[in-house]
């Protein structure tokens, strides 16, 4: 296995989860993946920015604890 095919797999993955986790739909995401990957590699991304494939959200801020007692 490619390192290439390694990346889509892992891509596809992360997109399929995001969706909901949607059964029978392996072939869309696998094709998202590889559409994502090469727009990337298009735009030249380098190692030290995120890859656009691997956005994270931003993080969520901890809810105020209520001082009662």
């Amino acid at each position: 296995m490619s390192n290439n095919e390694n990346y889509i797999r892992e891509a596809a993955y992360f997109l399929w989860q995001n969706a909901g986790c949607p059964n029978g739909q392996d072939e869309k995401f696998w094709s998202m993946a590889v559409e994502q990957l090469s727009s990337c590699s298009k735009k030249s991304c380098s190692a030290k920015k995120p890859s656009c494939a691997s956005k994270k959200p931003a993080a969520k801020k901890p809810a105020a604890k209520s001082s009662k007692k």
